[in-house]
Formats: structure tokens, sequence, C-alpha cells
């Protein structure tokens, strides 16, 4: 599943950077695809250090508030905007 909607820009909601390269995106799930909650992005270095368990991805309701979404979606920046590489819910 694809998403419906791409943000230009993504920043950590922990640390503050501009995500560049890779990070988790919350998003809830849509008839045609996953809708993105920008707001709580979190970059692959707080993901793993300061979110997750020392070398963990993060949970789902550790990055966003219970029902806010449905998905924790891995993404990569490329030049055509973002590429989903894994899901967690």
């Amino acid at each position: 599943m694809d998403l419906d909607s791409t943000p230009k820009r993504l920043s950590c909601s922990e640390c503050g950077e501009t995500i560049a390269d890779t990070g988790y995106l919350p998003a809830a799930e849509g008839k045609t695809g996953y809708e993105p909650k920008p707001d709580a992005a979190v970059c692959d270095a707080c993901g793993f250090n300061e979110i997750g368990m020392q070398g963990c991805a993060p949970e789902l309701d550790v990055v966003v508030e219970s029902g806010a979404a449905d998905v924790l979606l891995y993404v990569r920046r490329t030049d055509d905007g973002l590429e989903v590489l894994s899901t967690k819910a």
C-alpha cells in the first residue's frame, strides 16, 4: 500500500532535525493507501536509540497516542517523495 499524500518535509518530533534519509512515520490506513501523520514522525536515530529499546524499532503506541494511527511506517526519502520500506502495526 502506498501513501495517499506525501509530506514535503518531515522533521523528527523527538530531536527536531529534518528527516533526510530514513525514519518512522505513523499513518492511518485508508481505502486507497496510508494517510501519514507527519507531526509524529521520528528519525531513524531517535527511533532506535531514544524511543525504541536500544537497537530496536519503536512501537506505534510509543510514537503516537493510542488510536491516532493504525500503523508505523518505516520510510526512506527519495527524489520522488517517500518510499514505504516496511510497516509495523
